[in-house]
Protein backbone atom coordinates (compact mmCIF):
# COMPACT_ATOMS: atom_id res chain seq x y z
CA UNK A 1 0.00 0.00 0.00
CA UNK A 2 1.03 3.59 -0.76
CA UNK A 3 1.71 6.14 1.90
CA UNK A 4 -0.40 8.52 3.63
CA UNK A 5 1.15 11.27 1.88
CA UNK A 6 1.27 9.33 -1.63
CA UNK A 7 -2.42 7.99 -1.36
CA UNK A 8 -3.55 11.39 -0.39
CA UNK A 9 -2.26 12.73 -3.98
CA UNK A 10 -3.59 9.31 -5.25
CA UNK A 11 -7.37 10.12 -4.36
CA UNK A 12 -7.34 7.18 -2.01
CA UNK A 13 -7.59 9.17 0.98
CA UNK A 14 -9.82 12.24 0.42
CA UNK A 15 -12.11 13.32 -1.95
CA UNK A 16 -10.97 14.35 -5.46
CA UNK A 17 -11.58 17.87 -4.36
CA UNK A 18 -9.73 17.24 -1.39
CA UNK A 19 -7.55 20.67 -0.30
CA UNK A 20 -3.97 20.76 -1.88
CA UNK A 21 -1.05 22.16 -0.15
CA UNK A 22 1.12 24.26 -2.33
CA UNK A 23 4.44 26.43 -1.85
CA UNK A 24 5.06 28.75 -4.08
CA UNK A 25 8.48 29.50 -4.23
CA UNK A 26 8.20 33.38 -5.28
CA UNK A 27 9.22 37.16 -4.17
CA UNK A 28 6.42 37.48 -0.94
CA UNK A 29 7.00 41.06 -2.02
CA UNK A 30 5.29 41.11 -5.28
CA UNK A 31 1.85 41.85 -5.54
CA UNK A 32 1.16 39.24 -8.10
CA UNK A 33 2.70 36.80 -5.63
CA UNK A 34 -0.01 37.80 -3.01
CA UNK A 35 -2.87 37.67 -5.17
CA UNK A 36 -2.01 34.06 -6.67
CA UNK A 37 -1.51 32.92 -2.62
CA UNK A 38 -4.84 34.77 -1.71
CA UNK A 39 -6.91 33.32 -4.42
CA UNK A 40 -5.36 29.76 -3.44
CA UNK A 41 -5.73 30.20 0.03
CA UNK A 42 -9.99 31.38 -0.98
CA UNK A 43 -10.42 28.19 -2.62
CA UNK A 44 -9.44 26.00 1.18
CA UNK A 45 -5.74 25.20 -0.42
CA UNK A 46 -2.37 25.45 2.24
CA UNK A 47 -0.28 28.35 1.00
CA UNK A 48 3.26 28.64 1.84
CA UNK A 49 5.13 31.38 0.27
CA UNK A 50 9.11 30.61 0.12
CA UNK A 51 10.57 33.77 -0.47
CA UNK A 52 14.14 35.07 -1.26
CA UNK A 53 13.03 38.54 -0.22
CA UNK A 54 11.60 39.48 3.41
CA UNK A 55 7.62 38.99 3.60
CA UNK A 56 6.84 41.99 4.51
CA UNK A 57 3.08 42.35 5.56
CA UNK A 58 1.68 38.89 6.13
CA UNK A 59 -1.85 37.43 5.38
CA UNK A 60 -4.21 34.99 7.35
CA UNK A 61 -4.73 32.88 4.76
CA UNK A 62 -1.41 31.64 4.03
CA UNK A 63 2.08 31.54 5.81
CA UNK A 64 5.58 32.98 4.62
CA UNK A 65 8.94 32.09 5.13
CA UNK A 66 11.85 34.15 3.93
CA UNK A 67 15.35 32.87 3.23
CA UNK A 68 18.16 33.19 6.28
CA UNK A 69 19.71 36.50 5.70
CA UNK A 70 23.93 37.33 5.13
CA UNK A 71 26.27 39.76 3.84
CA UNK A 72 28.06 36.78 2.43
CA UNK A 73 26.10 35.62 -0.44
CA UNK A 74 27.82 32.14 -1.17
CA UNK A 75 27.34 31.64 2.45
CA UNK A 76 23.47 32.66 2.12
CA UNK A 77 23.27 30.25 -1.09
CA UNK A 78 24.22 27.68 1.19
CA UNK A 79 22.02 28.29 4.20
CA UNK A 80 19.51 28.87 1.70
CA UNK A 81 19.90 25.39 0.54
CA UNK A 82 18.84 23.92 3.93
CA UNK A 83 16.00 26.70 4.57
CA UNK A 84 14.38 25.66 1.41
CA UNK A 85 14.39 21.66 2.07
CA UNK A 86 13.62 22.28 5.55
CA UNK A 87 10.34 24.50 4.72
CA UNK A 88 9.01 21.78 2.05
CA UNK A 89 9.71 19.02 4.59
CA UNK A 90 7.28 21.06 6.76
CA UNK A 91 4.97 22.27 4.27
CA UNK A 92 4.82 18.74 2.39
CA UNK A 93 3.23 20.34 -0.46
CA UNK A 94 1.27 18.29 -3.14
CA UNK A 95 3.17 20.73 -5.37
CA UNK A 96 5.71 23.54 -5.96
CA UNK A 97 4.83 26.34 -8.08
CA UNK A 98 8.15 28.35 -8.82
CA UNK A 99 7.24 32.08 -9.96
CA UNK A 100 9.84 33.53 -12.27
CA UNK A 101 13.51 32.34 -13.59
CA UNK A 102 15.23 34.75 -11.56
CA UNK A 103 16.60 34.15 -8.32
CA UNK A 104 13.86 31.70 -7.56
CA UNK A 105 14.18 29.96 -10.48
CA UNK A 106 17.90 29.97 -9.44
CA UNK A 107 16.44 28.81 -5.48
CA UNK A 108 14.40 25.83 -7.10
CA UNK A 109 17.61 24.48 -8.17
CA UNK A 110 18.30 23.38 -4.66
CA UNK A 111 15.70 21.45 -4.47
CA UNK A 112 16.67 17.83 -4.92
CA UNK A 113 17.52 16.79 -8.62
CA UNK A 114 14.43 14.06 -8.87
CA UNK A 115 12.23 15.72 -6.24
CA UNK A 116 9.29 13.74 -5.13
CA UNK A 117 7.11 16.82 -5.20
CA UNK A 118 6.31 17.88 -9.00
CA UNK A 119 7.48 21.55 -9.63
CA UNK A 120 5.77 23.66 -11.71
CA UNK A 121 7.51 27.16 -13.36
CA UNK A 122 6.10 30.54 -14.48
CA UNK A 123 8.70 31.87 -16.44
CA UNK A 124 8.87 35.79 -16.94
CA UNK A 125 9.06 37.49 -20.60
CA UNK A 126 11.30 39.98 -19.05
CA UNK A 127 14.07 37.37 -17.57
CA UNK A 128 13.76 35.10 -20.95
CA UNK A 129 14.77 37.97 -22.55
CA UNK A 130 17.32 38.83 -20.00
CA UNK A 131 18.91 35.15 -19.91
CA UNK A 132 18.99 35.41 -23.87
CA UNK A 133 21.65 37.85 -22.97
CA UNK A 134 23.53 36.45 -20.23
CA UNK A 135 25.44 32.98 -20.28
CA UNK A 136 24.63 32.36 -16.43
CA UNK A 137 20.84 33.72 -16.50
CA UNK A 138 20.71 30.93 -19.33
CA UNK A 139 22.02 28.47 -17.53
CA UNK A 140 19.98 29.04 -14.72
CA UNK A 141 16.67 28.84 -17.43
CA UNK A 142 17.58 25.32 -18.88
CA UNK A 143 18.35 23.94 -15.81
CA UNK A 144 15.15 25.09 -13.92
CA UNK A 145 12.88 24.33 -17.38
CA UNK A 146 14.16 21.34 -17.99
CA UNK A 147 13.47 19.83 -14.26
CA UNK A 148 9.81 20.89 -13.81
CA UNK A 149 7.11 18.90 -14.37
CA UNK A 150 5.28 21.65 -16.05
CA UNK A 151 6.19 24.68 -17.44
CA UNK A 152 3.03 27.56 -17.56
CA UNK A 153 3.84 30.82 -19.33
CA UNK A 154 0.79 33.37 -19.98
CA UNK A 155 1.73 33.72 -24.03
CA UNK A 156 1.93 31.28 -26.67
CA UNK A 157 5.00 33.01 -27.98
CA UNK A 158 7.00 32.05 -24.59
CA UNK A 159 5.60 28.66 -25.16
CA UNK A 160 7.23 28.75 -28.29
CA UNK A 161 10.35 29.81 -26.95
CA UNK A 162 10.72 27.69 -24.14
CA UNK A 163 9.94 24.73 -26.36
CA UNK A 164 12.71 26.05 -29.20
CA UNK A 165 15.13 27.29 -27.33
CA UNK A 166 15.07 25.32 -23.98
CA UNK A 167 14.09 21.93 -25.84
CA UNK A 168 10.97 21.61 -23.24
CA UNK A 169 8.39 19.03 -24.58
CA UNK A 170 5.19 20.56 -25.90
CA UNK A 171 3.20 18.28 -23.63
CA UNK A 172 4.90 19.20 -20.53
CA UNK A 173 4.24 23.10 -20.97
CA UNK A 174 0.62 24.92 -20.65
CA UNK A 175 -0.36 28.29 -21.54
CA UNK A 176 -2.34 29.83 -18.62
CA UNK A 177 -3.34 33.56 -18.30
CA UNK A 178 -3.44 35.84 -14.59
CA UNK A 179 -6.56 36.80 -15.92
CA UNK A 180 -8.63 39.49 -14.28
CA UNK A 181 -9.88 39.29 -10.16
CA UNK A 182 -13.43 38.83 -10.82
CA UNK A 183 -13.88 41.44 -8.37
CA UNK A 184 -12.65 44.41 -10.40
CA UNK A 185 -14.62 42.92 -13.28
CA UNK A 186 -17.75 42.64 -11.17
CA UNK A 187 -17.55 45.84 -9.61
CA UNK A 188 -19.83 48.48 -10.04
CA UNK A 189 -19.29 51.44 -13.00
CA UNK A 190 -21.19 54.16 -11.54
CA UNK A 191 -18.33 55.71 -9.64
CA UNK A 192 -17.17 59.66 -10.55
CA UNK A 193 -14.25 59.33 -12.32
CA UNK A 194 -14.07 63.14 -11.86
CA UNK A 195 -13.19 62.07 -7.56
CA UNK A 196 -10.06 60.02 -8.53
CA UNK A 197 -8.54 62.02 -11.29
CA UNK A 198 -8.73 64.96 -8.08
CA UNK A 199 -7.39 62.55 -5.83
CA UNK A 200 -4.43 62.15 -8.11
CA UNK A 201 -4.03 66.17 -8.96
CA UNK A 202 -5.45 65.37 -12.24
CA UNK A 203 -7.02 68.55 -14.15
CA UNK A 204 -10.64 67.92 -14.90
CA UNK A 205 -11.64 68.57 -18.63
CA UNK A 206 -8.62 67.10 -19.67
CA UNK A 207 -7.86 63.82 -22.01
CA UNK A 208 -5.94 61.59 -19.64
CA UNK A 209 -3.54 59.25 -20.93
CA UNK A 210 -2.28 56.42 -18.25
CA UNK A 211 1.22 54.26 -18.30
CA UNK A 212 -0.19 51.57 -16.79
CA UNK A 213 3.35 49.67 -16.10
CA UNK A 214 6.09 50.56 -13.32
CA UNK A 215 8.23 53.24 -14.63
CA UNK A 216 11.60 51.80 -15.52
CA UNK A 217 13.46 50.96 -18.50
CA UNK A 218 11.76 48.00 -19.27
CA UNK A 219 8.83 49.74 -19.92
CA UNK A 220 10.44 52.42 -21.96
CA UNK A 221 9.27 55.47 -19.72
CA UNK A 222 11.17 57.71 -20.51
CA UNK A 223 10.30 56.80 -24.45
CA UNK A 224 6.57 56.88 -23.48
CA UNK A 225 7.66 61.00 -21.55
CA UNK A 226 9.04 61.99 -24.81
CA UNK A 227 6.15 60.98 -27.24
CA UNK A 228 4.11 62.78 -24.99
CA UNK A 229 6.25 66.08 -24.87
CA UNK A 230 6.06 65.78 -28.61
CA UNK A 231 2.05 65.23 -28.76
CA UNK A 232 1.66 68.05 -26.20
CA UNK A 233 2.55 70.87 -28.38
CA UNK A 234 -0.28 70.07 -30.59
CA UNK A 235 -2.91 68.58 -27.89
CA UNK A 236 -3.18 71.47 -25.08
CA UNK A 237 -5.63 68.86 -23.36
CA UNK A 238 -3.16 65.84 -23.15
CA UNK A 239 -2.00 64.88 -19.38
CA UNK A 240 0.21 61.90 -18.36
CA UNK A 241 -0.12 59.70 -15.77
CA UNK A 242 3.28 57.79 -15.01
CA UNK A 243 3.27 55.18 -12.03
CA UNK A 244 5.91 54.67 -10.08
CA UNK A 245 4.78 51.21 -8.56
CA UNK A 246 6.31 48.55 -6.22
CA UNK A 247 9.63 49.60 -4.73
CA UNK A 248 12.48 47.19 -5.60
CA UNK A 249 13.43 44.27 -2.63
CA UNK A 250 17.09 45.18 -3.23
CA UNK A 251 18.96 48.04 -2.32
CA UNK A 252 20.60 48.33 -5.81
CA UNK A 253 17.15 47.93 -7.50
CA UNK A 254 15.96 50.74 -4.98
CA UNK A 255 18.65 53.42 -5.63
CA UNK A 256 18.39 52.26 -9.46
CA UNK A 257 14.25 53.19 -9.38
CA UNK A 258 14.93 56.36 -7.66
CA UNK A 259 17.70 57.51 -9.97
CA UNK A 260 15.14 56.65 -13.24
CA UNK A 261 12.43 58.39 -11.50
CA UNK A 262 14.83 61.50 -10.88
CA UNK A 263 15.50 61.82 -14.21
CA UNK A 264 11.58 61.29 -15.09
CA UNK A 265 11.30 64.31 -13.00
CA UNK A 266 13.34 66.47 -13.97
CA UNK A 267 12.44 65.91 -17.83
CA UNK A 268 8.72 66.27 -16.41
CA UNK A 269 9.11 70.06 -14.84
CA UNK A 270 9.42 71.31 -18.20
CA UNK A 271 5.83 70.11 -19.00
CA UNK A 272 4.72 71.54 -15.59
CA UNK A 273 1.07 70.45 -14.97
CA UNK A 274 0.22 68.30 -17.95
CA UNK A 275 2.50 65.27 -16.21
CA UNK A 276 1.75 63.53 -12.70
CA UNK A 277 3.97 61.07 -11.04
CA UNK A 278 2.38 58.61 -8.60
CA UNK A 279 4.81 57.67 -5.91
CA UNK A 280 2.63 55.94 -3.48
CA UNK A 281 2.11 52.11 -4.10
CA UNK A 282 -1.17 51.71 -5.71
CA UNK A 283 -3.80 48.72 -4.32
CA UNK A 284 -5.44 46.68 -7.10
CA UNK A 285 -8.05 48.24 -6.91
CA UNK A 286 -6.64 51.81 -6.32
CA UNK A 287 -4.86 50.74 -9.99
CA UNK A 288 -8.44 49.98 -11.62
CA UNK A 289 -10.13 52.92 -10.05
CA UNK A 290 -7.03 54.99 -12.12
CA UNK A 291 -7.36 53.21 -15.25
CA UNK A 292 -11.04 53.93 -15.47
CA UNK A 293 -10.82 57.28 -15.01
CA UNK A 294 -8.17 57.45 -17.94
CA UNK A 295 -8.98 57.78 -21.72
CA UNK A 296 -6.44 55.64 -22.58
CA UNK A 297 -3.99 53.54 -21.76
CA UNK A 298 -0.19 52.73 -22.81
CA UNK A 299 2.03 49.59 -22.04
CA UNK A 300 5.17 49.30 -24.82
CA UNK A 301 7.66 47.27 -23.51
CA UNK A 302 9.99 45.52 -26.07
CA UNK A 303 8.80 42.15 -24.34
CA UNK A 304 6.05 40.71 -22.40
CA UNK A 305 3.63 37.71 -21.88
CA UNK A 306 -0.31 38.36 -21.76
CA UNK A 307 -0.18 41.34 -19.34
CA UNK A 308 -2.29 41.19 -16.56
CA UNK A 309 -2.57 45.08 -16.46
CA UNK A 310 -3.31 45.33 -20.09
CA UNK A 311 -6.27 43.26 -19.60
CA UNK A 312 -7.32 45.35 -16.77
CA UNK A 313 -7.16 48.39 -18.31
CA UNK A 314 -9.10 46.49 -21.67
CA UNK A 315 -11.48 45.99 -18.53
CA UNK A 316 -11.55 49.09 -17.60
CA UNK A 317 -12.61 50.99 -20.79
CA UNK A 318 -9.10 52.19 -21.80
CA UNK A 319 -8.20 52.91 -25.33
CA UNK A 320 -5.15 50.77 -25.42
CA UNK A 321 -1.66 51.98 -26.83
CA UNK A 322 0.75 49.12 -26.85
CA UNK A 323 3.91 47.84 -28.48
CA UNK A 324 3.93 46.12 -31.73
CA UNK A 325 5.04 42.49 -30.31
CA UNK A 326 3.41 39.20 -30.27
CA UNK A 327 2.08 38.77 -27.07
CA UNK A 328 -0.25 41.71 -27.63
CA UNK A 329 -0.76 41.04 -31.17
CA UNK A 330 -2.34 37.40 -30.01
CA UNK A 331 -5.08 39.64 -28.18
CA UNK A 332 -5.76 41.28 -30.89
CA UNK A 333 -6.09 38.16 -33.17
CA UNK A 334 -8.65 37.27 -30.14
CA UNK A 335 -10.45 40.33 -30.76
CA UNK A 336 -8.90 42.48 -28.14
CA UNK A 337 -9.37 46.53 -29.85
CA UNK A 338 -6.38 48.05 -29.30
CA UNK A 339 -3.39 50.03 -31.48
CA UNK A 340 -0.46 48.63 -31.48
CA UNK A 341 2.65 50.98 -32.11
CA UNK A 342 5.68 49.68 -34.40
CA UNK A 343 9.28 51.13 -33.40
CA UNK A 344 10.49 53.89 -33.38
CA UNK A 345 8.13 53.98 -30.51
CA UNK A 346 8.79 57.56 -29.71
CA UNK A 347 7.58 58.27 -33.25
CA UNK A 348 4.31 55.97 -33.39
CA UNK A 349 3.25 56.75 -29.58
CA UNK A 350 3.31 60.39 -30.40
CA UNK A 351 1.24 60.11 -33.34
CA UNK A 352 -1.10 58.07 -31.34
CA UNK A 353 -1.50 60.29 -28.41
CA UNK A 354 -1.79 63.53 -30.74
CA UNK A 355 -5.06 61.40 -31.71
CA UNK A 356 -5.74 60.35 -28.38
CA UNK A 357 -9.49 59.86 -28.14
CA UNK A 358 -11.70 58.10 -25.07
CA UNK A 359 -13.52 54.36 -26.34
CA UNK A 360 -17.19 54.89 -27.69
CA UNK A 361 -19.20 52.93 -25.87
CA UNK A 362 -19.51 49.87 -28.10
CA UNK A 363 -15.66 49.02 -28.04
CA UNK A 364 -15.44 49.85 -24.18
CA UNK A 365 -17.94 47.13 -23.77
CA UNK A 366 -16.77 44.93 -26.40
CA UNK A 367 -13.11 44.56 -24.53
CA UNK A 368 -14.70 44.52 -21.41
CA UNK A 369 -16.98 41.40 -22.22
CA UNK A 370 -14.08 39.98 -23.94
CA UNK A 371 -11.99 39.89 -21.15
CA UNK A 372 -15.23 39.50 -18.85
CA UNK A 373 -16.01 35.91 -20.58
CA UNK A 374 -11.79 35.21 -21.72
CA UNK A 375 -10.04 36.40 -18.65
CA UNK A 376 -11.83 35.98 -15.22
CA UNK A 377 -9.98 35.26 -13.02
CA UNK A 378 -11.64 32.99 -10.88
CA UNK A 379 -11.70 31.13 -14.57
CA UNK A 380 -7.74 30.78 -14.07
CA UNK A 381 -7.52 30.21 -10.98
CA UNK A 382 -9.72 26.87 -11.35
CA UNK A 383 -7.80 26.28 -14.33
CA UNK A 384 -4.33 26.46 -11.96
CA UNK A 385 -6.30 24.40 -9.74
CA UNK A 386 -6.95 21.42 -12.10
CA UNK A 387 -3.15 21.60 -13.25
CA UNK A 388 -1.92 21.58 -9.86
CA UNK A 389 -3.98 18.50 -9.67
CA UNK A 390 -2.65 16.69 -12.87
CA UNK A 391 0.78 17.20 -12.26
CA UNK A 392 0.30 15.95 -8.23
CA UNK A 393 -1.23 12.56 -9.50
CA UNK A 394 0.94 12.30 -11.96
CA UNK A 395 3.43 12.56 -9.88
CA UNK A 396 2.10 9.83 -7.08
CA UNK A 397 2.14 7.18 -9.64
Amino acid sequence: MPGHDQARRLGMCDAPTAPLRVVLLASATSAHTRRWADDLAALGHEVTVCSWHEPGLGSDGWRTASAPDGACRPLRVLRAGHWLRREVRRARPDVIHVHSLGVHGALSLLLPAHPAVPVVITPWGSELRAAGQHSGRALVARLALRRAARVVPTSREVAELVASRYRVLSSRITVLSWGVPDALLDAGNDADPRLTRAKYGIPAGVTVALSVRSTSEVYRTHEILAAFTRAARVRPDLFLVLVAGHQPAHAAARRAQQEYLALLRARARDLAGRVAVIDQPLGQAEMFSLMRASDAAISVPQADQRSSSVLEAAAAGCWLLLSDIAPYRELVAEGLLADLLPDPLVSSLADALSNARPLNAKDRLSNRMLISHAERGSLKVAELERLYRDVARAGAV
